[in-house]
């Protein structure tokens, strides 16, 4: 493991001078637009722009995908993104897509367990098996790819055919496709007309 994140480091730190240099900026340029990276010195590993990763199950079938505009390694092992595009897939396709503002992965190299959390402007967009989309919305997400749940503790708001409803927090199991919202719930629901 050692090694690995030996070779890692060198690797990264590669692949990120040569993606600023051919898109015609400079490493400092890149360090210096990042608030976010002034404001932490010389915590973090690794700076990447445009980052997209790839996580698979056991079996070799993907398990979801993450996408980020900037994506900020840090010593501790935790991972910050910027404008995360998050792929989960249930049997090979994908069925949930979730956008942000920003998001951490904790952990990042216990490859186990990961917790992603999402801030700001969290959008959950959901395709069944029939074509129908539901999308939720909230300021803060915990998703779990590997146990496939999403819960918030803020207030959220889902649309499906013939429903809204607005809770205060929610558990979602997106194996057995099942929403649970917590308190102050309300909504409605409009019946299909034949």
């Amino acid at each position: 493991m050692y090694k690995s994140t030996i070779l890692f480091i060198p690797i990264v730190i590669a692949i990120t001078l040569l993606s600023t240099i051919f898109s015609g900026g400079s490493l400092s340029d890149l360090i210096g637009n990042n608030p976010r990276l002034a404001e932490i010195g010389l915590e973090y590993e690794s700076v990447s722009e445009g980052m997209n990763t790839i996580l698979f199950n056991d079996d070799g079938t993907i398990n979801y995908t993450l996408r980020a505009e900037t994506q900020i390694q840090f010593t501790d092992n935790h991972l910050e993104v910027e404008k995360p595009f998050i792929k989960l897939f249930q049997n090979g396709e994908s069925r949930w897509n979730i956008v942000a503002d920003k998001g951490t992965v904790s952990d990042y190299d216990q490859s186990e367990q990961k917790i992603l959390e999402l801030f700001g402007d969290v959008e959950i967009f959901g395709l069944d098996e029939r074509g129908n989309t539901t999308k939720m919305s909230t300021e803060y997400l915990e998703i779990d790819p590997n146990n496939e749940t999403l819960e918030t503790n803020q207030p959220i708001r889902l649309i499906a055919p013939n429903l809204q409803q607005s809770s205060e927090g929610m558990f979602a199991n997106l194996k057995a496709d099942e929403i649970i919202f917590h308190d102050e719930i309300r909504g409605f629901y409009e019946n299909e007309h034949n």
